[in-house]
C-alpha cells in the first residue's frame, strides 16, 4: 500500500491562524474532506512556538484518492480561505 503523507504549513497573516482554522471547520471543510474515500488523517494544528501558523497533517491511502481529492469541488472554498488568511502555504510530500 503506497499512503501518502503531506504537511502543510500555513504562514498566515498577523493573529489569523487562530480564524483560519476555524473558518475552515464552520465551513465544513475539515469533515468533508475526512469522509473522503481514501482520506486517512486530515488535521489542523496552531503552532505553540509560531503564533501566525498553521500545520495541516494529511494521510491518504495511495495517490489516486489524493489526485481525487483535489478535484473535488470543496476545495475551491478552501483556497478561497487560504487567500483571506494566508501568506504562504509550504507543503511536504512523503511517500
Amino acid at each position: 500500500m503506497e499512503t501518502i503523507v503531506l504537511h502543510v504549513t500555513y504562514t498566515c497573516k498577523p493573529a489569523q491562524a487562530p480564524a483560519f482554522v476555524q473558518a475552515v471547520k464552520a465551513a465544513g471543510l475539515q469533515d468533508t474532506v475526512r469522509a473522503e474515500d481514501g482520506c486517512l488523517q486530515y488535521d489542523y494544528h496552531l503552532s505553540c512556538e509560531t503564533p501566525d501558523t498553521v500545520v495541516l497533517l494529511e494521510r491518504w491511502r495511495d495517490a489516486a484518492a489524493l489526485e481525487r481529492h483535489l478535484a473535488q469541488p470543496h476545495m475551491a472554498r478552501l483556497r478561497e480561505l487560504k487567500g483571506f488568511y494566508a501568506l504562504d502555504t509550504k507543503l511536504e510530500r512523503y511517500e
